[in-house]
Order: C-alpha cells, then structure tokens, then sequence
C-alpha cells in the first residue's frame, strides 16, 4: 500500500522531533543547545515553505507546524 503523502508524513514527523526537544529542553533539565534548535527549526521552516507553494500543501496541519515553529524559535532566540 502506497503512502498518500510521504511529504506530509516528513514533515509530521520532522515536526515531532523538534517540538519534543523543546518541550524536553525548556521543561527538564536535558541541555539543548540553542544552535542546534535554531537551525533545526530554520530547516523546517524551509521545508514548510516548499511544501506551501503547491495548494495541496496549504492545508491546516502545515499552517499549525508553521506558526507553532515560528513561536519556538521567537522563544529560544529570545531565551
């Protein structure tokens, strides 16, 4: 059985990862550094946005990981 959208299912799960070292940096006590956060989320914002310039990518899931990907970069550049 074929995937429906292998882009989409990158993105999800590339989404994942970076949303649980956030949340395991600013709520633990694991030491992430911020370099690596910030390029990590520079990388999906990219991503994000070749995978919006078609219509099929405009949907409400890649506009979630957008905006929720923006906010944790504001707050590790403002940290």
């Amino acid at each position: 059985m074929p995937m429906k959208n292998p882009g989409r299912i990158f993105l999800a799960t590339f989404f994942t990862a970076l949303s649980i070292l956030y949340l395991t940096g600013r709520y633990t006590t694991f030491e992430m550094h911020p370099p690596i956060f910030i390029i990590l989320s520079i990388v999906l914002l990219v991503f994000l946005g070749s995978a919006m310039r078609d219509s099929h990518g405009r949907g409400t899931i890649e506009w979630a990981m957008l905006m929720l990907t923006v906010l944790m970069l504001m707050t590790a550049l403002m940290a």
